[in-house]
């Protein structure tokens, strides 16, 4: 309440000391003065300067000028912020802020020799010198005929002086006035005498019927007051040139208190409604011409309008000297103004509803008028109305001038102009890195609704426009940019109202626009995107880098990818606890891929989920450990705009798919029997052909996994891939033709999410590879066992031949994992070996059917493009099924 109390004192005293009004001379005004005073100051939205913001922007002027090389400044400026804080009050960051918004460049403007200014001057300690001390200390202080003229005449002597200089001189000066003031002309020597009162008499008469009272009839219902048509005709056109009179307010709206001699009120009153219409429509203009703009693409617009009015205001003025200097004879008709003002107005009243249109629309953006004036063009050629037509049309490129400066500034230079809200392209605020330039740093904006900002004939070339930029922007960043200008001038946008002779009046004007902007842009785009392209085929190796990935990723070449892939599953069959060492697998990679150009860009290593399972985990199912070997290839940034993390994710998929289907092939392969026979007897058992059996069926399932993978999928993918990159016309179409293989290689090796439990049932299938040569060789072992105990027993000594795995580059060496402990990794112990592969093939039938039911059943449904490859793939395992029936 105290402050209420306090704040309502100082809000009466301050409405006292400014509108002199007290609660005692006018209560009224004053109340209501205080009220809305106290009401403005309670609910104010200023909020206080932040002296924090101000302390950090006198802190950043002290940095930057120590950056530039300026500490003498920077040490000035240091030593009174110090010294301001002790003296410093409430409103020192009020002042300090207000300063710094009238900063202007003081980087380069300050000047530290400007602070001797501010320095009082220094007070010298002896006194000054003046005349008064000199005549004194020379004696001639108190000698008045020093100041006499001497006379130089035949009759004076050197000692005598005459004091009559001086009446002389006042008397010259007199006649020098009196003379001046003869030759000095007068404001009255200027009136020129033109008493003509007849002349005003007329004058006079002529306008009285302005200030007449309307006339009334017998009955006192008033009249029609009476004007002539030349009255009627001044009046019209002082209408249409902006001026007051006397039968149009301001906004064209007629008075209906006058009527012309000689003409029914019908007719009259629909001559007034014209020109009325006509009136309403120039003051529309006429007011935006006059509320100034912050915009320049509004300014330009306003411009061009208030030309245009200009020129208008010219053919009024044409028309009225014709009824002022009479050179022939005039008829004065109000109709033959109106036919003879009409085809200088249809241009201003299509002109008018564009403006009013804008001024409805509710939250317009700037260029909101330049797609008005592309629409109202089109509907004025539809209509064939050539003289609107040309001239709005003309009108919308003379403004789409401005609009197009920032256009050329982001085409040719690739650059933004700051705080402008009205371009289509927006700049990230923070800096991202210089792979990601390409896809992160630069965007089109779009408005909360997700429409594109930008006016709509434009939307076609806005993507393009966008990439010319970027190009630009990345190969500035390589040192490769070179200014378009210099190489060959641009086309003109600059159309100048020749369209009929230029297009002819039956072209569409969006094929006009469109056939002009098309041929600016692409002198732009062009070069950008050309020389951006063959820096990245030439200088960044482009094609090189593509060729490794190849190789690498999804294993062109068989027999290096059998090398490193082949080393890795020996370490696994091995037991080897360091199989996933990151620089035994990185070096592995390196011999496997060393006559690639950039095998060393190459590293290998194991994701932290792949620790997480024993190495007996790992050698019994591909599930585990394969997918967490991750191939790392290092690429250079210009690279990485191609090729993108998300695209190397997806080669990382095929890698592993392709490294599963090798662990498979790879088991299948390695071991090999050396005999059958054992006691002299050969095995002809039904366990040993259910298992060759199936061991085929294994191989042929996997030979056509590689048939498909290879011949079907990645060969005619990767043709195509090359033909789209040679024919990309920028970098966008380069990063999309990538973007397409790769996620047609996902789909098509049924790597997408649709497919996962397809995915799934073919890597049980390479599980049971594994579980089928484990139950085989934990079969020979209890063999081998069952031998050694004959041979001990029986007093026979003769020879036996024993069974056993072999490597495929081995003849009698020792057996597969001799030394090692086997019963830890073995499967299906206690089940016998005729068991195991009745369950391994039921699974194997049910797996192939799923697998080929599924792929028919997706590629019916799906109308992807890789449901062709899927139904070939079906129709393939279906062979075997058939076979095996």
């Amino acid at each position: 309440m105290a402050f209420a109390a306090t704040l309502g004192a100082l809000t009466e005293e301050l409405i006292e000391v400014i509108t002199s009004t007290s609660s005692q001379s006018d209560p009224g005004r004053f109340n209501a003065l205080k009220e809305s005073s106290l009401r403005s100051i309670r609910y104010h939205n200023f909020l206080r300067t932040n002296q924090f913001e101000v302390e950090a922007k006198l802190n950043g002027f002290e940095e930057h000028f120590r950056v530039v090389n300026r500490d003498g400044l920077a040490d000035a400026l240091r030593e009174r912020l110090d010294a301001l804080a002790h003296v410093s009050n409430k409103w020192t960051p009020d002042v300090l802020q207000l300063l710094l918004q009238l900063e202007d460049q003081p980087i380069k403007k300050s000047k530290l020799a400007d602070l001797e200014l501010l320095k009082e001057p220094e007070e010298s300690s002896e006194p000054p010198l003046k005349w008064d001390d000199i005549a004194k200390e020379d004696g001639w202080d108190q000698d008045r005929d020093i100041w006499k003229n001497a006379r130089f005449d035949g009759d004076s002597s050197d000692d005598e002086y005459f004091d009559d200089a001086s009446n002389i001189s006042a008397e010259d000066e007199l006649t020098s006035a009196s003379s001046t003031e003869a030759h000095r002309r007068l404001p009255t020597d200027f009136l020129v005498s033109c008493e003509d009162d007849g002349g005003l008499d007329q004058v006079r008469q002529t306008q009285l019927w302005r200030n007449d009272a309307p006339p009334k009839d017998e009955a006192g219902r008033p009249h029609k007051i009476v004007m002539t048509e030349f009255q009627a005709v001044r009046e019209v056109l002082f209408m249409l040139n902006g001026l007051g009179n006397t039968l149009f307010d301001a906004q064209g709206n007629p008075s209906l208190l006058f009527q012309l001699k000689h003409t029914s009120w019908g007719v009259y009153k629909a001559l007034l409604g014209s020109f009325s219409e006509a009136g309403r429509q120039l003051y529309v203009l006429r007011e935006f011409a006059k509320h100034p703009q912050h915009v320049p693409l509004l300014q330009v617009f306003q411009e061009a309008i208030q030309k245009r009015l200009r020129l208008f205001d010219v053919e009024i003025s044409k028309l009225q000297r014709q009824y002022v200097d009479i050179q022939e004879d005039v008829i004065v008709s109000i109709a033959k103004v109106l036919d003879d003002v009409k085809p200088h107005l249809q241009p201003l009243a299509c002109l008018s509803d564009i403006i009013y249109q804008l001024q409805r629309s509710k939250y317009p953006h700037p260029f909101h008028y330049l797609e008005l004036l592309y629409d109202a063009a089109e509907i004025s050629q539809l209509q064939g109305n050539d003289g609107v037509y040309e001239f709005v049309a003309t009108l919308f490129f003379e403004c789409f001038q401005v609009y197009l400066r920032s256009i050329r500034l982001w085409m040719e230079a690739g650059e933004l102009t700051k705080e402008d809200k009205t371009f289509f392209i927006s700049s990230s605020s923070s800096q991202v890195p210089k792979s990601q330039v390409w896809a992160d740093q630069f965007t089109l904006r779009k408005t909360s609704d997700g429409i594109l900002y930008v006016p709509r004939f434009l939307q076609p070339a806005a993507s393009k426009i966008l990439i010319t930029g970027k190009s630009v922007v990345v190969l500035k960043l390589l040192g490769r940019y070179q200014s378009t200008n210099a190489q060959a001038p641009e086309p003109s946008l600059e159309i100048g109202g020749k369209f009929a002779s230029t297009y002819g009046l039956f072209a569409p004007f969006s094929e006009v626009f469109n056939d002009t902007f098309d041929k600016w842009m692409e002198s732009k785009h062009h070069a950008a995107s050309t020389t951006l392209q063959r820096t990245l085929f030439e200088s960044c190796n482009l094609w090189s880098a593509l060729d490794s990935l190849r190789h690498v990723y999804l294993m062109s070449d068989g027999s290096r990818s059998d090398s490193f892939a082949f080393a890795v599953f020996n370490n696994l069959d091995l037991l080897n606890a360091n199989w996933h060492d990151r620089f035994n697998l990185t070096s592995l990679a390196h011999e496997a891929f060393g006559a690639l150009a950039d095998a060393h860009q190459v590293s290998v290593c194991v994701s932290a989920d792949g620790y997480k399972d024993s190495v007996n985990e790992v050698r019994r199912s591909v599930r585990a450990g394969l997918p967490f070997i991750k191939i790392v290839h290092r690429l250079s940034w210009p690279l990485r705009i191609i090729l993108s993390d998300e695209s190397l994710a997806q080669y990382q998929a095929a890698f592993t798919l392709l490294l599963q289907l090798r662990r498979a092939t790879y088991v299948l392969h390695k071991y090999r029997f050396v005999s059958d026979n054992m006691s002299g007897t050969e095995i002809t058992s039904t366990d040993q052909s259910v298992y060759y059996g199936l061991r085929a069926r294994f191989l042929w399932f996997c030979n056509i996994l590689h048939a498909y993978f290879n011949q079907l999928v990645l060969g005619p993918l990767i043709t195509q891939f090359h033909e789209m990159l040679q024919q990309a016309e920028d970098v966008t179409a380069m990063v999309a033709s990538h973007s397409t293989f790769t996620k047609k290689m996902v789909g098509e090796m049924c790597l997408s999410g649709r497919l996962d439990p397809i995915r799934q049932c073919i890597l049980d299938m390479f599980d049971l590879t594994i579980r089928l040569q484990d139950a085989r060789q934990l079969e020979s072992e209890r063999e081998q066992e069952e031998v050694q105990e004959l041979s001990r027993l029986s007093v026979m000594s003769s020879p036996m031949k024993h069974r056993r795995y072999l490597k495929s580059d081995e003849e009698e060496d020792e057996t597969f994992l001799y030394e090692q402990d086997k019963s830890s990794m073995m499967q299906d112990k206690e089940l016998s070996f005729a068991e195991v592969l009745s369950e391994i093939r039921s699974d194997f039938d049910r797996h192939v059917k799923f697998i080929s039911s599924g792929l028919r059943g997706v590629a019916r449904a799906s109308g992807d493009s890789a449901a062709g490859k899927w139904d070939t793939l079906a129709e393939m395992l279906e062979v075997g099924i058939q076979g095996r029936r």
